[in-house]
């Protein structure tokens, strides 16, 4: 049985170092940007340094020095960037000094590269964040970032968080400071599992006065860690259009 199956109970995980709880959704909601910054790799930061300076008109010079160092932070480790970028190191210990609380133990953790990597994942799981979709191919990279933006701007049904909180406190009968104590995934789960019986409903009900009414499971899984694809793998993007470039 996978351990992230008793994340859905919202009880602090045991590791060699003790407890690392879990952030309510308001502590979630308070804390996204650093979140954010903590589920970006090495990649992530990469692009986000390489669009800002291409937003720039720069000299050649100057361009080919900051290209020069670019390339030199995307063949650099995760954790040696957090470690001499003051922003990206001070996110993190907020989110490391909220689950964990112990400066001691966190000061081990980022000593080793290993256990810095290992609890980073941790916290993440934990709390529903997973790295986005990102290419060392700058092609399709491009065609990622478009897609993505495509599917967010074509969005028809986009929800808030209070959409969300006021969803669950219809569909299970509970206040919005409940909602407020429960874990990311949980209220999550909670929310997806309320639509999913909203539409069994539906379709059992349709059922009887139509035909070919298909109906799932309102209990079936749901696996909220999927990641959604955005754009091509490369060797698909190398088959259609290696031979352009």
């Amino acid at each position: 049985m996978d351990e992230k199956d008793f994340y859905i109970f919202g009880e602090p995980v045991e590791t060699e170092f003790g407890e690392v709880r879990f952030l309510t959704y308001v502590e979630y909601l308070h804390n996204l940007t650093e979140l954010s910054a903590m589920s970006q790799n090495v990649l992530h930061i990469y692009y986000q340094y390489k669009n800002h300076y291409d937003s720039i008109k720069l000299d050649e010079h100057l361009k080919a020095q900051i290209e020069e160092s670019l390339e030199a932070l995307k063949k650099e480790s995760l954790y040696n960037i957090v470690k001499e970028n003051k922003e990206l190191k001070s996110d993190y210990q907020k989110i490391f000094d909220l689950v964990i609380g112990n400066k001691e133990i966190i000061d081990v953790i980022f000593s080793d590269e290993q256990l810095f990597m290992k609890f980073r994942k941790l916290i993440l799981d934990m709390n529903m964040m997973t790295e986005s979709l990102v290419s060392p191919n700058p092609e399709i990279q491009k065609g990622i970032e478009r897609s993505r933006r495509v599917k967010q701007n074509s969005s028809k049904d986009k929800q808030s968080f209070g959409d969300i909180v006021s969803s669950i406190v219809v569909g299970a009968g509970i206040l919005p400071q409940d909602v407020a104590h429960m874990t990311v995934l949980q209220v999550y789960s909670t929310y997806y599992r309320i639509s999913r019986f909203q539409s069994y409903n539906t379709s059992t009900l349709f059922a009887t006065v139509a035909e070919k009414v298909e109906i799932e499971s309102w209990s079936a899984h749901i696996d909220l860690w999927e990641k959604e694809k955005d754009g091509m793998e490369k060797s698909e993007f190398d088959k259609k259009f290696g031979n352009i470039f």
